[in-house]
Parts: structure tokens; sequence; C-alpha cells
């Protein structure tokens, strides 16, 4: 097992640690129909990667499968949303990816479903995250990206197994964005007066 590895199941483990406490002191409260979909989509990520012959992306998808149904549970129990019309859409795109796996046995086209399912999944928490910052865990989302590379360096190949880690990447680093939003608002004008010349 090399340290890239090594460093993703550290720091998967870690983040939900994070993320707990944040719930358990009622500051996090992520959005229900949001870790449902991100099950859902771990579900499919795994059952692309079984036929794989890369073990980074195995261990990253079982990772995720794991992580997703403990914070799906904790979603059910600490966190808030409910099902709406656009939810219904993901669960949708979520059983679809599921069935393409089945039908297809296509790994790259059951991987790139879920992502699509994800990344709509996400779409309330975005939403939520943008009107309420505090609403979310920075320090969760800044591990989980850094899992994420992680994951990447180890897989370091181009096939279908490395599409999740850089999407989760993405994804994560979004959520923290939309955290800091306006203090990165408030360094990017700082720094824009600052190269403009004094008169």
């Amino acid at each position: 097992m090399n340290y890239w590895i090594l460093g993703t199941i550290v720091l998967s483990v870690l983040s939900p640690i994070s993320y707990t406490k944040s719930m358990l002191k009622g500051k996090s409260k992520p959005h229900r129909v949001t870790r449902l979909i991100v099950w859902l989509a771990s579900v499919a990520g795994l059952l692309g990667v079984l036929d794989s012959s890369n073990t980074a992306g195995k261990i990253f998808a079982l990772i995720f499968f794991i992580r997703a149904t403990y914070l799906m549970i904790m979603a059910a129990i600490y966190g808030v949303g409910g099902l709406k019309k656009l939810d219904l859409y993901c669960l949708f795109f979520g059983v679809l990816a599921l069935i393409a796996y089945y039908t297809t046995k296509s790994g790259l086209l059951t991987i790139s479903l879920g992502i699509l399912a994800d990344l709509i999944g996400y779409i309330p928490t975005f939403v939520k995250t943008y009107h309420k910052p505090k609403s979310e865990d920075p320090l969760f989302f800044s591990i989980e990206a850094l899992a994420s590379l992680f994951a990447v360096f180890a897989i370091w190949e181009w096939i279908p197994d490395i599409l999740f880690p850089i999407y989760f990447l993405l994804s994560a680093m979004t959520v923290v964005g939309l955290i800091y939003r306006k203090r990165l608002a408030r360094i990017i004008f700082r720094f824009k007066t600052s190269l403009e010349p004094k008169k």
C-alpha cells in the first residue's frame, strides 16, 4: 500500500469525526436528500469499479461507500431538508446509475451517472450553504478535498476510477468556497485595491 492510499484512508476516517462533532453541537446541518443521493452515488461508484484492476480506485470507492452510509444515517437524525421535485429527480438519476451497471456492465457509464446524480444531489447543499454558510463544517469539507486529492495521486492514471476522486475534490472545494465566499470577496477586493495606482 502506497502513502497516497494510506493518506486517503486516514483523512477519510478523520473527516466524519469533525463533521459528527459539528452536528452534535448543532452547528452543521447536512441536507438529508443530498446525503441520500451521495449514498446512492457511492453504491454506483463501488459497483462501477468492482471489475477494475486498480486497487487504489477500489479502496477509494469502498471508503466512500462506508462514509456515505454513516453520514446518511447522521443526516437523517441531525439534518434538514425534505423531498421536493428536484430531490425526486436526483433520486431518479441515482437509481438510473445502479440500473446502468446491471444492464450495460459499463464502468464508465455507471460512474458518470453516479457523478451526475451526486452533482444534482449536492444542489440543495450548495443553495443552503450559500444562504447559511455556518450550517456546514469547513474543516470536514477541507479534509474531504485533501483526501480526494490523495486518491487522485494514488490512482494516477487516466481510467474511469479517477473520475470520482476528481469530482469529490471539486465539489468539496466548492462548498468550502461557498462557506468563505464573503471573506474571499473581501480579500480579492483588498488585493485589487492594492494594485490600483495611488493618487
